[in-house]
């Protein structure tokens, strides 16, 4: 009872901290291991198909809580017309939670944050999460994409520097292809490009 009788509402406030201090570790535990297994290519793949829209649409339910709070608008623009994506679902679930997380930690208030599916030009199935946020360099984007660097000089909340290198690994493990474009101090756009089942590559 350092600060009072049990009850008090400093205690609580503490009991929080101790709670989201306990959570990060946790996130960033779980972090580690999912990016040791799939470089070491003993992370095992429970492939089905999903549709990509349903995904990103419960992520955006999720995180538009946190984009009121910070006061950014977070807007979506879905094609009606994607066929259905074969990929470990969890993967892709936690690859785009990832990066619209660190889209809305990164702009500032009155910015925006626009996730987007389509059609890609050479038939793949894309996201898109683009954001007026602060933007990277050429240097900078290099660095976000190693663990434990950031590539930013506004870091995420709840960021545990392996958002981006796990985001990279999760996209690949599911045969996919992620692309990264930046400007300093105007915005970033995240692309995740996944092969159409049965599709044939272009040449």
């Amino acid at each position: 009872e350092t600060v009072g009788p049990v009850g008090s509402e400093r205690y609580r406030v503490s009991l929080r901290e101790v709670h989201a201090s306990g959570a990060r570790l946790l996130d960033l535990l779980t972090d580690l291991l999912d990016l040791a297994r799939i470089e070491a290519g003993k992370i095992d793949r429970v492939v089905a198909d999903i549709a990509l829209n349903d995904v990103v649409t419960h992520c955006v339910t999720l995180l538009h809580p946190e984009a009121v709070r910070r006061r950014i608008v977070l807007r979506t623009s879905f094609s009606t017309d994607l066929p259905v994506l074969s990929a470990d679902e969890r993967f892709v679930r936690q690859a785009t939670m990832n990066v619209i997380a660190n889209a809305i930690a990164l702009t500032e208030a009155g910015g925006q944050v626009i996730v987007s599916t389509s059609l890609a030009d050479r038939g793949e199935i894309a996201l898109r999460i683009r954001d007026t946020g602060v933007g990277m360099t050429a240097a900078e984007m290099e660095g976000a994409l190693y663990p434990f660097r950031s590539g930013s000089r506004v870091e995420p909340s709840r960021g545990t520097g392996l958002g981006l290198p796990l985001t990279k690994a999760l996209t690949e493990a599911n045969h996919g292809r992620f692309r990264i474009s930046s400007r300093k101090d105007e915005g970033t756009l995240v692309e995740m490009l996944f092969p159409v089942p049965g599709a044939t590559k272009r040449a």
